[in-house]
């Protein structure tokens, strides 16, 4: 089976979790036994450095092919359809050299309504995972609103990654999305006993955006530890409140406990888990939450909001829910934690979460729903 995976945009060094998700599911396809070829627009701000025009890649059996054009300031409306024309000139290369994909699998809302376009041109089946924390919302935005349900009325399937977030748009767009957890790599975070004793230490990932909280974080850490010396906490991410969670670490007197690593190499925040306790993220919208897997698969236990992901596989053998925006119940979690860590069974956690998120797992759901669309059965299953 040829899949085409469509995202907006590729990982490089300096941009690392651009497209990671779709990256990691296209290689996952790949061992399954399909053809695939990832194509990327990437139509983000003049100010993210990157070279304009079409690159090539190949990652693990995955040919991507990403084309750069890089805009200042345009109206929404306008950058829409600079997104699809620059698809559909993009697709054009693609099919000339590796023929027409039995499926088109768009990711994300602006993606599917790019992809919803090139199905018209190119009669090809579609399928939409949405992931989106902006739909993944009460009362979704009307311009948003519009763009989504074009592209879900066009798509053959639409998938959720959570089921917090198929109810979302079952609710507001009156379709049934099928839920499809997303992926982590088996090979970078998997289970391994606590490298170094004496010490306990909570670990955070996510961008550096006041949606992730990481200031509560930072404020429940200090309530529940300020005198506990051999307890410490590290955030791994960038973004724009870096300058006042730094002050903020200062005005606790901190500095040797509370550590900003910025943004890392998964290779480096794996080797971290190894030495880590308990994975701690206080976001207030999650429509899935890879952050809190990759550290389940490790073995280490997490507290996470009730935010619409985690809830689906956060439970009391592997970690603590919270509510949103709560400072007392996410500084008596990371006590609980501290206090009662050895109650949980990591390599249980690990194991567990392994067989429900695994890309073998996935990349067979993923496939059973290319199968039912397209009446094509993949020869290598």
């Amino acid at each position: 089976m040829f899949v085409l995976v469509i995202s907006n945009g590729y990982p490089t060094e300096k941009y690392k979790g651009l497209g990671i998700f779709e990256l990691d599911q296209a290689k996952a396809l790949v061992n399954a036994g399909c053809r695939v070829i990832f194509a990327a627009v990437d139509v983000r701000s003049i100010r993210r450095w990157r070279k304009w025009g079409l690159e090539h890649h190949e990652n693990e059996g995955v040919h991507a092919y990403v084309l750069n054009i890089p805009l200042g300031r345009i109206p929404s409306a306008l950058l829409k359809e600079i997104t699809s024309l620059g698809l559909n000139i993009l697709c054009k290369t693609i099919f000339k050299e590796h023929g027409k994909p039995d499926i088109l699998h768009a990711h994300f809302t602006d993606m599917g309504y790019a992809a919803a376009k090139l199905k018209k041109v190119a009669n090809v089946p579609l399928v939409i995972t949405e992931h989106s924390s902006l739909i993944n919302r009460p009362k979704i935005e009307k311009k948003l609103f519009n763009i989504a349900s074009y592209a879900y009325k066009q798509a053959d399937t639409v998938i959720a990654v959570s089921p917090a977030l198929s109810n979302v748009i079952e609710k507001n767009f009156h379709i049934k999305p099928i839920y499809v957890p997303n992926i982590f790599d088996i090979n970078l975070f998997s289970f391994n006993p606590k490298v170094i004793e004496g010490k306990f230490n909570f670990i955070s990932t996510g961008n550096l955006i006041y949606g992730k909280r990481m200031d509560l974080t930072i404020e429940a850490f200090y309530k529940a530890f300020r005198d506990c010396t051999n307890v410490t906490l590290t955030i791994f991410g960038d973004g724009i409140e870096k300058k006042r969670l730094e002050a903020q670490i200062v005005n606790y007197k901190l500095q040797n406990r509370v550590f900003l690593k910025g943004m890392c190499k998964r290779e480096t925040i794996a080797e971290k888990f190894k030495d880590s306790d308990c994975f701690v993220l206080a976001s207030q919208s999650e429509t899935f939450g890879v952050a809190y897997i990759e550290a389940l698969a490790c073995g280490i236990p997490v507290i996470a909001t009730k935010c619409g992901g985690p809830e689906e596989f956060v439970h009391e053998n592997n970690g603590r829910l919270v509510a949103i925006d709560d400072l007392e119940e996410l500084a008596d979690a990371m006590s609980f934690m501290y206090k009662f860590n050895s109650k949980y069974n990591r390599q249980r956690i690990a194991e567990e979460t392994k067989e429900l998120f695994s890309p073998k797992t996935v990349s067979k759901q993923l496939i059973e729903i290319y199968k039912t669309i397209t009446n094509v059965e993949s020869r290598y299953l």
